[in-house]
């Protein structure tokens, strides 16, 4: 595998046209803002997701690349690619794996990954948001093979069954979530994310009220 800094899209081509899917964060175009996932984190989710020598894994809004490092070189990953929408964010990451010698290993493209061609991965995370990966799950069905796992930092992919199978849905590293899925169990397996009580008991009153109304 070859290091890679490109810039998808041809020259002169409409945004809104090359990017139909972005929206809002810290480009006009991403979908979730840049915060670092601590490596505390990062590692719990490589963890989950049994990374090994025999991945592939893909972070979507790599950032600073810390999960395609910690991928390759504690874990042992047989390579990892990251794309990042932002050239400010990704391009000393970059920078920094020809530095480590990792090209062969490691892949960051500036670039929408929505464009990307998601079906050689074993291995995908993400620290986007509710509505992004909402936006994402369709392409994950389509392109990703039987047995990848999706790690997702925080925030869950709506309409997907996660693989713990105990309460609650997701695992904890101190204040921080960490949602894990397997292909395709996730999705042949849909439930709705349970509400909260908090949040069951404001939809019980609005239905209540509509019924009350309904009997007017």
């Amino acid at each position: 595998m070859t290091t890679e800094r490109r810039r998808q899209g041809p020259r002169g081509s409409s945004p809104r046209r090359e990017y139909p899917h972005l929206g809002g964060g810290d480009t006009l175009y991403s979908v979730a803002p840049y915060v670092p996932t601590p490596i505390d984190v990062v590692r719990t989710m490589l963890k989950l997701a049994e990374v090994g020598p025999y991945d592939l894994v893909y972070d979507l809004g790599c950032g600073d690349g810390r999960i395609l490092f910690t991928a390759v070189e504690e874990f042992e990953a047989m390579g990892a690619v990251g794309y990042d929408i932002n050239p400010t964010i990704c391009d000393p990451a970059s920078v920094k794996v020809e530095k480590r010698g990792m090209g062969k290993r490691i892949k960051i493209v500036n670039g929408n990954f929505f464009l990307a061609d998601l079906s050689p991965a074993s291995v995908v995370t993400l620290y986007l948001t509710t509505s992004g990966n909402s936006k994402l799950r369709p392409k994950l069905e389509e392109e990703l093979r039987e047995g990848a796992r999706v790690v997702s930092h925080d925030f869950p992919i709506h309409n997907w069954t996660t693989s713990k199978t105990d309460p609650p849905e997701y695992y904890t590293v101190g204040s921080h979530k960490i949602y894990v899925y397997s292909i395709p169990d996730a999705y042949e397996r849909r439930k709705n994310i349970l509400r909260s009580p908090g949040e069951e008991s404001r939809w019980k009153r609005i239905r209540d009220m509509f019924r009350r109304e309904d009997f007017r």
